[in-house]
């Protein structure tokens, strides 16, 4: 690694940690509506798809998930198929779901959102958020007891929803006596959890006012108006850091005997992702059970949120996306692993992974359309670049103009690219069998000339896209203008493939 963040970062996926909450299954059923109903003067709804994602606390979980952590998750559901959705998408994310408590007499909260042209026409909201008891309970706290001297860290993620009841905070509070450990706490009602002395807390500003019993107040002035209350916050919520968050103007710090430390919020253009304190917090807690202060980690968690914020709907920062902030180029990925994680997160959460390749040795026109088209394609373009040697073998002794540094740096320029791993083998074979797209894209100079990697996509399920020129220029055609020589026709005399994509 690098320097220290990567080192850390790198560090997550040694941590087991433990989230005790309440889950919420979130569903969004997705459709058109064009007509109204002939019983009453609503909507009809014609139900394209459903789509399940965790919620609450289980969110927090997944989060923690990508990010590297072996991730136990405790909570209470029912015995119904809500139930089955929650467990199948905390699964397929990697979470450890054995200490989940299934009570036949509670139902699994859920939260159905109705869709239409990106709007929610309507919110169903179902499930028991009453306090947990008698066996449930009981069997709820001999979880804690088992697997709590097992983790390096604890997240409580209250909704309220009645699975941190008095006997189960009571319980903590003894076991961080026995077993002490970073205990990180995200909850509306902060003083609650007071007695179990917190590493850390993560209010929001509305949430903050209400610990500080202030009014509200505009834009900057949030940041003057929580400065200088330190040491109400800290006293009042019994934590070591509490970490503040303000959106848009980024987070303060707080911490027993440190100066308070504002965090910017990094320009972003919002997509409107859900769940940014989850991932926060996720991170935050990481890094703290890695050894790292309050500070370090909140730094952490403010680059992880900016992460996701990039991304449409719920969604977790992978532990390779949380090191990429901290790169010179954070497109640019040296561990090929860490990137093949990065896709699997993506496509557990039913994201299309996108994936070209080709020498861009001189950007033009039919490279950027190239690229443009092949990311409207997908949720997330990997472009795998050349090496230089590897250049040379396949285009001649004079090529690549550019040098690979050169040639990364101008391609992460574009918003079009996700990111960029460069290969040293003469084709892409290795980077497609490690990743294993959904879509591989192809620019092919000349027609009927099949990717030597086509084989490789179909055989796994995945599909193959060969694009037609989009211009009459090439990079070599470039070049001989640049030099003054007429151009001719390149033929494929001899040439293998895999020299005859867009170069």
């Amino acid at each position: 690694m690098e320097n220290g963040p990567e080192r850390i970062i790198e560090r997550f996926k040694k941590r087991k940690v433990l989230v005790i909450g309440d889950a919420i299954l979130d569903t969004y059923i997705k459709g058109t509506t064009d007509r109204l109903c002939r019983e009453a003067p609503v909507p009809v709804l014609d139900v394209l798809e459903q789509e399940h994602s965790c919620g609450g606390a289980a969110n927090t979980a997944i989060n923690l998930a990508a990010l590297g952590a072996q991730t136990h998750f405790l909570t209470v559901t029912g015995r119904d198929d809500n139930s089955k959705f929650l467990v199948e998408q905390l699964r397929r994310y990697g979470v450890h779901t054995g200490c989940i408590v299934r009570a036949g007499e509670r139902a699994t909260i859920a939260k159905k959102r109705l869709t239409a042209a990106g709007n929610i026409l309507l919110r169903l909201d179902e499930g028991a958020t009453a306090a947990v008891t008698g066996n449930t309970e009981a069997v709820l706290l001999a979880k804690i007891r088992k697997i709590y001297p097992t983790v390096d860290a604890v997240i409580l993620s209250d909704y309220g929803y009645g699975v941190l009841t008095d006997r189960v905070l009571d319980t903590l509070a003894e076991l961080g006596i026995a077993y002490p450990k970073p205990l990180v706490v995200d909850s509306r009602d902060l003083p609650r959890f007071r007695k179990l002395q917190p590493a850390a807390v993560k209010p929001n500003y509305e949430e903050a006012l209400q610990l500080l019993d202030l009014p509200k107040a505009a834009g900057p002035d949030r940041v003057e108006q929580l400065l200088g209350q330190e040491a109400q916050l800290l006293e009042r919520t019994g934590a070591a850091c509490v970490a503040a968050t303000l959106d848009a103007d980024g987070a303060l710090v707080f911490r027993r005997g440190h100066r308070p430390v504002r965090l910017e919020a990094v320009p972003r253009d919002n997509k409107h992702s859900i769940g940014a304190g989850d991932t926060f917090i996720s991170a935050l807690t990481l890094a703290l059970a890695c050894g790292q202060d309050g500070h370090q980690g909140a730094e952490l968690g403010a680059a992880a949120a900016a992460v996701i914020m990039q991304k449409e709907g719920t969604a977790v920062c992978t532990n390779e996306e949380l090191k990429a902030c901290f790169r010179s180029n954070p497109k640019r990925v040296y561990d090929l692993k860490a990137l093949a994680e990065v896709v699997r997160t993506r496509q557990k959460a039913g994201k299309r992974v996108v994936f070209t390749n080709g020498c861009f040795d001189i950007l033009h026109t039919g490279h950027v359309t190239l690229l443009h088209k092949a990311k409207a394609l997908g949720d997330l373009l990997i472009v795998g670049i050349n090496s230089d040697a590897s250049i040379r073998r396949v285009k001649g002794k004079d090529r690549p103009i550019n040098t690979l540094e050169d040639r990364l740096t101008v391609l992460s320029a574009l918003q079009s690219v996700d990111y960029l791993v460069s290969f040293e083998e003469d084709t892409a074979l290795a980077l497609v069998e490690a990743l294993r797209p959904d879509l591989f894209v192809k620019g092919a100079t000349y027609s009927g000339i099949t990717p030597p990697e086509a084989s490789l996509v179909e055989k796994y399920g995945g599909q193959v896209l060969v694009f037609p020129p989009f211009s009459d220029g090439s990079t070599a055609r470039l070049i001989e203008k640049i030099r003054g020589a007429t151009p001719r026709r390149k033929t494929i005399r001899g040439k293998d493939p895999a020299a005859l994509s867009f170069e």
